[in-house]
């Protein structure tokens, strides 16, 4: 009779131990965050400056793929502007804001205008300023098609140069001579 009890009670403990396994299980499930699927999921890359600065390294990142090729463009620049998670250098000045960011596909040209503070703020250099425009200028070329050449404007004009030493009046193409892969 007492065998019975004992095999009765360890019965029973075995019990309560599986169905507290199994809502403990089920807690865990509902705390696993929300993942997007793969085809929402789009790898870019970002350009940001050497530790050096001498040259610009490509950063892999991943973002939400936006149903519109401005949402894309404008995610990408403010990722730039939050700037590098690796041991890289950021090149833009973290107080810079997109005013507006317009595509033209006729020209494939993307126009990005930027608050004062992007001229204002920036630590100027001429390897510094050549760092920063193709920063922007890369990063857009090599992530959204049939963007060809990036126009960067200030209060929504265009300005001569960032910080004293780089043409920026027109649109620029891409320049891989100062990347370093």
């Amino acid at each position: 009779m007492k065998r019975k009890r004992i095999v009765i009670i360890l019965g029973v403990l075995i019990l309560l131990i599986i169905i507290i396994l199994i809502s403990q299980r089920e807690r865990v499930f509902y705390r696993i965050p929300f993942l997007a699927p793969e085809e929402n999921v789009k790898l870019v890359r970002l350009y940001f400056a050497s530790p050096d600065a001498d040259y610009l390294k490509v950063e892999a990142r991943r973002i939400l793929r936006e149903k519109r090729i401005t949402d894309e463009a404008k995610v990408l620049v403010k990722e730039l502007i939050n700037g590098p998670r690796e041991n890289l250098d950021p090149t833009i000045p973290p107080e810079t804001q997109l005013r507006e960011l317009y595509i033209v596909p006729e020209e494939k040209c993307a126009y990005l205008d930027f608050n004062q503070a992007f001229q204002t703020n920036h630590p100027g250099g001429s390897a510094g300023e050549l760092l920063t425009i193709y920063s922007l200028v890369n990063t857009l070329i090599d992530n959204l098609e049939g963007i060809e050449r990036v126009q960067i404007l200030v209060e929504g004009k265009t300005i001569e140069t960032l910080a004293g030493h780089i043409d920026i009046t027109r649109p620029l193409p891409r320049d891989s001579t100062i990347v370093e892969y």
